[in-house]
């Protein structure tokens, strides 16, 4: 066996997978509550502070996705066409499975949705060109990865002796295409542009390329990991006061979008602005030296019941992804429910948060436990063994 195949896993990922779905629920149990608080009120703005703050989750999740791939193919030979193979398998079957549903789920309470084939057809392959159902976005720019996943671990094999000038010429690359989003692309008016060049803008947050920086960072990661590790683990306080700084610039950005720049709604929290990169970042490190920590005492077979509990929703991490908006939509019918003043509901958030990260991993985990259904979640799950064997031996006999 070669080494490459003796790799251990990265439980401090599974800690860092839990904790980025964790924070995509909240930014979303937020959005939903956000607009229903009146404009300056203390509310909006705690409420929108705190979706800045979980707002990495979506650079966060790109770079454990670099991550993990780099750690697992860039020492060791493959083809691009058995690559290609099986993790177009594993991500086509999702994004095309939960294309379908999210369609027919959203059918069943939009107010004139057209029912017919020839509108569900053009519906279907619209969404499957744009990712536009949902949060699909995700699974459209990592196939975007896998197409030139082969090519970056050729380039970055042979450009060894650069990989630190290519990660900061890519850290100031996203600086620079933030910046470039937030001081002019989201205010074109997509319908003036040429057919080909609307797409571009309007699905910009779906490219491969406004993520570039998060992919190059999570390859250097898996190419030094040993080295990054061993400085991680003895700089603990210098990462989490590195985040204090961030989170602070963070929140004056945060004024300065409002009050100064005077935006409004989504673009005061935008994801992709320029502050986003440090403080994401900033974010992901001190998830990954919590991560060591935590392995560092599952090793000694402390903390069981959290370590259980971490590596299920690790695990389950994809399906509620793909399965929150669902229980969401469920959890805010459940809320409209309780007619409460909107201090009550604000307190409320933290109850509609855990019951749609627990609910949407329930369901992950009944799903991927179904036969060949949990491929849908990233699961394969075929028929048990025993009753393929037993079913062979009646048609035998």
């Amino acid at each position: 066996m070669s080494q490459a195949q003796k790799k251990s896993h990265l439980y401090e990922v599974d800690l860092m997978r839990a904790c980025i779905i964790l924070g995509v629920i909240c930014v979303h149990v937020l959005s939903s509550f956000n607009v229903r608080t009146p404009d300056g009120s203390w509310m909006d703005v705690s409420s929108g502070i705190l979706m800045m703050t979980f707002h990495f989750t979506r650079e966060a999740f790109m770079f454990i996705t670099g991550l993990v791939l780099f750690y697992t193919y860039y020492d060791r030979p493959f083809t691009a066409g058995s690559f290609w193979k099986k993790r177009f398998l594993l991500i086509a079957i999702p994004y095309i499975a939960w294309t379908a549903i999210y369609i027919l789920f959203q059918g069943t309470f939009l107010k004139g949705f057209e029912w017919t084939a020839p509108c569900l057809v053009h519906t279907f392959l619209t969404s499957l060109a744009t990712a536009n159902q949902y949060f699909l976005y995700f699974l459209l720019v990592s196939m975007q990865l896998y197409l030139v996943f082969p090519l970056m671990v050729r380039w970055l094999r042979r450009s060894n002796r650069y990989h630190l000038v290519i990660a900061v010429v890519a850290f100031f690359i996203e600086v620079g295409i933030m910046i470039w989003n937030q001081a002019s692309l989201q205010f074109v008016n997509v319908y003036q542009l040429p057919g080909w060049l609307r797409v571009l803008v309007r699905y910009r947050d779906r490219d491969l390329l406004t993520y570039e920086f998060w992919f190059i960072a999570g390859a250097m990661f898996a190419i030094y990991y040993p080295r990054l590790k061993a400085w991680a683990t003895a700089h603990g306080r210098l990462l989490f006061w590195t985040w204090v700084g961030m989170w602070c610039l963070l929140c004056g950005i945060y004024f300065i979008n409002r009050d100064v720049f005077h935006l409004t709604g989504g673009r005061i929290v935008d994801t992709l602005q320029p502050v986003m990169v440090p403080y994401s970042l900033a974010v992901a490190l001190v998830l990954w030296r919590i991560g060591l920590g935590w392995q560092a005492r599952r090793a000694r077979g402390l903390m069981p019941r959290a370590s259980r509990f971490i590596r299920f929703f690790g695990s389950v991490s994809f399906g509620i992804f793909l399965i929150h908006p669902i229980a969401l939509r469920f959890v805010e019918l459940l809320a409209d429910r309780i007619h409460a003043p909107l201090p009550v509901q604000y307190a409320m958030l933290p109850v509609w948060i855990a019951l749609t990260y627990v609910s949407s991993g329930v369901a992950a985990y009944l799903i991927g436990k179904i036969p060949y259904v949990g491929y849908i979640v990233g699961e394969k799950t075929g028929w048990p063994k025993s009753l393929t064997r037993k079913a062979a031996s009646s048609a035998a006999g």
